[in-house]
């Protein structure tokens, strides 16, 4: 490179022309030196305050407790600047001096209090890194260029403007899996003054052994003063990533509305977040759509809990499989580990909980649940739904008029079906079924220690707390019964059933519609994306067994044969798809709830804006993707809903306008299948409808 003057900066505009830069040098430089920030490293935090903030508010939650002292961010925030500006430490190797930062705060924020300091410096610097690994942001395709030249054998050194530590700074790329290594870590003065860096540059020259026109110095375009100055000879390349600047103009944008008005600041966080790799249609749903829904339902989860300070805490099947993946994710940044709940995950189900409720009474409030299925088959549905034996129950039901159990019931109300239910010779058929259920149950519920504390939390997707319900009458009984805080996804109480409110409450988190806010309803539109989106892979469970040799209760599930069950496999790839991308989503999630400390109610008003627009607007390829799924009823029948069937085509729909009104009418996704016919307007149309509706 020594047709290049330190006079002409030249500005290369992204790594990939820098690595053509070097690869074709014709004088390559025996060391290159970055500058850390700004060329590899971005601070998605404001200010380096900013990380500080971020930073004493973690100390003072820790104090709090883990060592019951109270303290305040402000106090932290001075005493750390205080400890900064002490000259010994100013002068100390990174790594030593970021050890004595934290065991000087530590004496500091415990009065010296000896039994304390060493444990609190610790998680001083566990917090300490957890806060760097949030805020700082590798770019990829500068950590590979930085691979590349490691795998060159070509010697890079780092230069910062902050004291950091070497080992931390080769940490940090692995956690990413980058393979990168720096021979030294050189700290630029606090002071930009010309004189001052002329110094540093011609220390760092000395320490490496080099002449001026052996070093190569790559900086940030937006850093010049961090460049050495023109009169050393040293060859300057200014980095301007252009990506990188929009990035962060939009970023500011999107922080500077958030912060005149409130509806902004969903929009804010998922600009924090960092863009994944494109990995597919399902993956990118999970990671863009569904993945800022079920976070944000998580970190109402975890607000509740903390609230109402739940020890234990369980998650339902199947929906709560990835529920407890998503919580467990982001438990860490909100609890401290002497406060972190237990979280547990039940394989329960309607199914697998209605027969043990019907053990002490089929009460007329249970008995029409599986009615409300528009494909009810009457006493049959009723029967698998409590899995009670139709031969059992034929002498009492003939009694009563009731000659073929396949019928529909339209009737539920009518005096024949109330005396059946009335009827003891009934009631004691159905004990007698339900009474090994009832056991099976009891005794997984208390291996599980369902029964171990007063007040548990129970998570799942919703809609109308059937499971909660069922639980009440099995065992709400019992003294031990705890008191169950429901926390649902939604809650859509078209089944409206009793609860003993001394021993139940129910909350409804992204929505809830006892309290008929808008647009939250739009979840009714399509439970079932939601649904499948977070359903495990596995079967749904039927009921309970002694496992082989043990005493150990475990779950039966569905059998792999049933033709519902083969529904459900033909689209488990779909289903994995979705969830490894909203699982990468929530690990940035977490990150940038981190960086800007949004509660559920900060978020909540885009999160439900993003649904709206999910549900009722989708593009016409998202709903012919989604409706490849296939949804299965687990409750009182074996259906399958199909989605394919309900699709238009833009030229049938304008050609037979009754037969699109109909498929409109009887579609389980009317705004899917709206897309689908191509005809602009139609969804806006069905949308303000459905409101008018609905009002």
């Amino acid at each position: 490179m020594a047709e290049m003057t330190s006079r002409q900066y030249p500005i290369i505009e992204s790594s990939a022309a820098l690595r053509a830069q070097l690869e074709h040098s014709s004088s390559p430089a025996k060391v290159i030196a970055f500058d850390i920030f700004g060329a590899v490293l971005e601070n998605d935090a404001d200010t380096p305050e900013a990380c500080k903030r971020i930073l004493a508010g973690r100390i003072v939650r820790t104090l709090s407790e883990s060592f019951g002292i109270g303290s305040t961010i402000e106090h932290v925030l001075g005493s750390l600047e205080e400890i900064e500006n002490d000259p010994q430490l100013r002068q100390s190797d990174s790594a030593i001096r970021n050890h004595e930062m934290a065991q000087a705060l530590a004496i500091r924020l415990t009065n010296g209090n000896s039994a304390l300091v060493s444990s609190l410096t610790a998680r001083i610097i566990e917090h300490t890194r957890a806060v760097e690994a949030k805020v700082l942001f590798i770019k990829p395709d500068m950590a590979s260029l930085l691979e590349w030249l490691t795998r060159k054998n070509q010697r890079v050194v780092a230069i910062t403007d902050s004291p950091f530590d070497p080992v931390r700074l080769h940490d940090l790329f692995g956690q990413n899996g980058f393979t990168v290594h720096f021979d030294s870590l050189h700290v630029l003065p606090q002071s930009d003054t010309t004189q001052q860096r002329q110094l540093f540059f011609q220390r760092l020259l000395q320490q490496e052994g080099l002449q001026p026109h052996e070093l190569l110095h790559i900086s940030d375009y937006h850093r010049p003063a961090r460049q050495p100055p023109a009169a050393m000879g040293i060859t300057t390349i200014r980095l301007e990533d252009t990506a990188s600047v929009r990035r962060r103009h939009t970023l500011r944008v999107y922080r500077h509305l958030a912060q005149k008005n409130p509806f902004w600041r969903g929009r804010h966080l998922l600009q924090l977040i960092r863009p994944a790799e494109a990995q597919g249609f399902h993956f990118n749903y999970g990671y863009e759509i569904l993945g800022p829904i079920y976070a944000a339902f998580i970190l109402g989860v975890i607000e509740e809990i903390k609230k109402d300070k739940i020890r234990q805490v369980f998650f339902l099947a199947r929906e709560g499989e990835l529920f407890m993946k998503l919580f467990e994710l982001l438990r860490p940044d909100f609890f401290v580990p002497e406060q972190m709940p237990a979280a547990h995950y039940l394989y329960v189900s309607r199914r697998s909980t209605a027969a043990a409720a019907a053990y002490h009474g089929l009460s007329h409030e249970m008995a029409i649940t599986p009615l409300f299925n528009p494909k009810q088959q009457g006493l049959l549905s009723i029967c698998q739904a409590f899995d009670l034996p139709p031969e059992v129950l034929s002498t009492v039901l003939r009694k009563h008029g009731y000659h073929t159990i396949e019928h529909p019931i339209a009737d539920w109300e009518s005096d024949q079906f109330h005396g059946m239910l009335n009827d003891p010779e009934f009631q004691h058929a159905v004990q007698r079924c339900t009474g090994e259920n009832w056991r099976l149950l009891h005794r997984y519920l208390e291996q599980e220690h369902f029964f171990s504390d007063d007040k548990i939390a129970i998570v799942d997707i919703g809609w109308n707390g059937t499971i909660q319900k069922f639980l009440q009458e099995a065992f709400g009984q019992e003294k031990n019964y705890p008191h169950v805080l429901g926390l649902y996804f939604g809650f859509i109480g078209g089944r409206q059933y009793r609860f003993d409110t001394q021993k139940n409450t129910l909350r409804g988190i992204l929505c809830d519609e006892r309290h008929k806010a808008r647009p939250g309803d739009i979840f009714s539109r399509f439970e079932e994306i939601f649904e499948e989106g977070a359903r495990a892979l596995h079967p749904t469970t039927i009921g309970y067994r002694f496992a082989e040799d043990s005493s150990r209760i475990i779950p039966v599930f569905k059998p792999q044969s049933d033709h519902d069950r083969q529904a459900e496999l033909s689209v488990n790839s779909h289903i994995a798809g979705f969830q490894a991308g909203i699982l990468a989503f929530a690990a940035e999630f977490a990150r940038g709830i981190a960086l800007t400390g949004y509660s559920l109610s900060d978020i909540k008003p885009f999160i439900l804006t993003l649904t709206e627009r999910a549900v009722a607007f989708p593009e016409p390829a998202e709903s012919r993707h989604l409706m490849q799924l296939e949804h299965s009823e687990d409750f009182g029948s074996a259906n399958v809903m199909n989605f394919r069937q309900e699709k238009l085509n833009a030229a049938g729909a304008l050609l037979e306008p009754w037969n699109l009104l109909k498929t409109l009418k009887t579609a389980n996704w009317k705004y899917g299948t709206a897309s689908t016919s191509g005809i602009p307007g139609l969804n806006a149309a069905i949308r303000l409808y459905d409101l008018v509706k609905s009002k």
